[in-house]
């Protein structure tokens, strides 16, 4: 990759991480298009201690990876969903919806391999949105297995619309539905979809134009420009302020160095009160 080419990729990772709320849209798609060099990149953005409790950055490289099918990015996609951010969280199930069956065998060893993950709620949705049968087949089994997580099993399994998941939700709501009015719910709506259901989001914009909106309401209803209103939230990782610097992770690295007068990255070694590396 060429040094230009390299100091553009950086760029746009780094509008990633200090994007905050507000989808950086130009990004993300200079991202979606870019060649195999750019995975590494979002690899060690979503895996980089130095950033992991900014929960943007880390969620928008998900998105890409997603959205590019990345073989490399699939496995710390799946890794993402071990923290307890449950916007990561959303992220990743979204992803993997993308992947599609190829996710599916990945998911499951995952899940085999870290049982009573607190993330794995998102882990069933990502299964059932990739409507394949094994996946199906595999939730349906769980249903009756996690009775922790049996009511996101019978909403993930209802928005199928299955025959052997209504079937499977019947027999369920046969045995637990008067103590679990959840699962009723479920059921109905498996059998009896709304007409304003909407269709599966096909498109990344779809189903996070929620994020832009939500940032537009409370700059409306406050009277002040989303980013004042929340400054407090901003300084804690929105704005890609790590608490400490990873200097292995290319993208701290970037910030560090990044030169916004002319546009190139220089190699330069971060004073010793920003270097911080845990």
């Amino acid at each position: 990759m060429s040094t230009s080419r390299e100091a553009v990729y950086l760029r746009h990772v780094l509008a990633l991480c200090k994007a905050g709320s507000q989808i950086p849209v130009e990004s993300v798609e200079a991202l979606i298009e870019g060649d195999g060099s750019v995975d590494p990149l979002l690899v060690e953005l979503v895996r980089s201690r130095a950033i992991r409790e900014d929960a943007w950055g880390p969620l928008w490289a998900i998105v890409v990876l997603g959205e590019r099918r990345s073989s490399p990015g699939l496995a710390a996609i799946l890794d993402a969903a071990r923290t307890d951010n449950d916007l990561v969280h959303e992220g990743v199930e979204f992803a993997l919806g993308r992947y599609g069956a190829a996710a599916v065998d990945p998911i499951l060893a995952f899940l085999r391999d870290n049982p009573g993950l607190d993330g794995r709620v998102h882990l069933y949705s990502a299964l059932a949105r990739t409507r394949d049968r094994r996946a199906l087949d595999f939730l349906i089994r769980q249903l009756r297995l996690d009775e922790d997580c049996m009511g996101a099993i019978a909403w993930a399994l209802a928005e199928t619309h299955d025959p052997k998941a209504v079937a499977s939700l019947e027999a369920i709501v046969a045995r637990f539905g008067k103590r679990d009015p959840e699962l009723v719910e479920a059921l109905e709506a498996a059998v009896h979809p709304g007409p304003e259901e909407p269709a599966p989001a096909e498109d990344w914009r779809a189903h996070w134009t929620w994020l832009e909106e939500e940032a537009a309401e409370s700059e409306e209803e406050s009277g002040e420009p989303s980013g004042a209103a929340n400054a407090e939230d901003d300084a804690e990782g929105p704005n890609f302020l790590p608490r400490c610097y990873d200097v292995r992770c290319p993208v701290c690295r970037a910030d560090l160095e990044y030169d916004t007068t002319d546009g190139t990255v220089k190699v330069t070694q971060p004073r010793d009160s920003e270097r911080r590396a845990s």
